[in-house]
């Protein structure tokens, strides 16, 4: 007996100007520290959803809706991903370059970059250069080189002529747009910078949404800077926002990952992860889970013993203490050019976050 569940066509996760956005979004080029264009992109989006808009003065970005509405309620997803920054320009027009943030370095060689040059080159092409496996000695074949070993072929053959178009300090990202992936009717993309645009974007629509169905709080969603090289810009954000309540919103990597079964059963598709653990406040978690379990919305739960390595280990210490909770999309491949999520998460991810807004505007914060 065929399934009738199975069989009913479902509507899409997101609607088509959701999606765009999302999309225009992840392809922005905007690692650490050089967080301006998606910063831009995120701010006029708010803008054009009616939120109040600024920047704080070491970039990070707060779209507010609601003002003064009930208790302030924070949602915080970092802007800035992984890339690489120009050390060195040699005589031959070749770039050196280092990590910003944390690279496998066994992924970099052989891809394009897309480098933010001069105001004269714009963004400059160039592709990370290895010496050709058959010209390589055994013991080079089998190791991974170094960051400070790869070298950047931007198409040029002098020192000078290179000089024209980038300059030492210039940020680069791998230079791969967001796609589809599994078919045209998949809800499964792949972008290089889901970690953790994604986080931005599901803060954003989560503040939206809250204000547009009326419930009485002020909902500041937060795209910070930084978190990749130290959590700066949540730390600031915090001290600044002195919210009643504060929830993280990133991606963290699935047991159904290639390598990765000894985190369990956790999966894309299966709807947000949900973090219990010591960095985290167990009465808000609880609130979380409760909100999540009355709206009928699918979650899964992740134990984290010790810090969560993302903008709630810096968030539930600022001032006197804020109540943090994490909302995690289940992502696949992280820091590499293909990270991977499935928009039926993203999806429940809002819709999550909106119920635990409605809960706490409704009861109050809970001692």
């Amino acid at each position: 007996m065929p399934n009738e569940q199975t069989d009913t066509p479902q509507p899409p996760p997101l609607t088509t100007d959701q999606e765009r956005f999302l999309f225009e979004l992840l392809d922005e080029p905007a690692p650490s520290g050089f967080e301006e264009p998606a910063a831009l992109r995120w701010l006029e989006h708010a803008e054009s959803l009616g939120a109040e808009t600024h920047r704080d003065r070491i970039g990070t970005s707060f779209s507010t809706f609601g003002k003064g509405a009930g208790p302030r309620v924070a949602i915080i997803g970092h802007l800035d991903e992984i890339g690489l920054i120009v050390t060195k320009i040699d005589s031959k027009g070749f770039l050196k370059v280092a990590s910003i943030g944390g690279w496998d370095r066994v992924v970099l060689p052989g891809q394009r970059l897309r480098i933010l040059g001069t105001p004269a080159g714009g963004v400059v092409q160039g592709t990370i250069s290895r010496t050709a496996v058959h010209a390589l000695d055994a013991a080079a074949r089998e190791k991974a080189p170094k960051v400070d070993d790869l070298s950047v072929d931007i198409g040029v053959d002098s020192a000078d002529a290179a000089k024209q178009l980038v300059r030492v300090g210039d940020p680069a990202v791998i230079d791969v747009v967001p796609g589809r992936i599994g078919g045209p009717d998949s809800t499964r993309i792949i972008s290089r910078s889901i970690d953790n645009r994604i986080g931005a974007f599901v803060a954003l629509e989560a503040a939206r949404l809250a204000h547009e169905r009326g419930i009485k709080a002020e909902v500041v969603a937060v795209g910070s800077v930084g978190e990749e090289i130290g959590l700066g810009g949540a730390t600031a954000a915090s001290y600044s926002l002195d919210a009643d309540v504060t929830c993280v919103v990133d991606v963290t990597t699935p047991g159904d990952t290639p390598g990765a079964s000894d985190l369990g059963e956790l999966a894309l598709g299966k709807g947000p992860i949900l973090s219990r653990g010591a960095t985290l406040t167990a009465r808000v978690v609880d609130e979380l889970i409760a909100a999540a379990e009355e709206a009928d919305i699918p979650f899964q739960l992740r134990a984290k013993g010790n810090r969560t390595a993302t903008d709630a280990d810096q968030t539930i210490k600022a001032r006197a203490g804020v109540a943090t909770c994490l909302v995690s999309v289940p992502a696949r491949y992280l820091h590499t050019p293909v990270e991977q999520v499935d928009l039926c998460d993203v999806r429940a991810s809002i819709d999550v976050i909106v119920a635990w807004i409605d809960r706490v505007a409704t009861k109050g914060l809970q001692a």
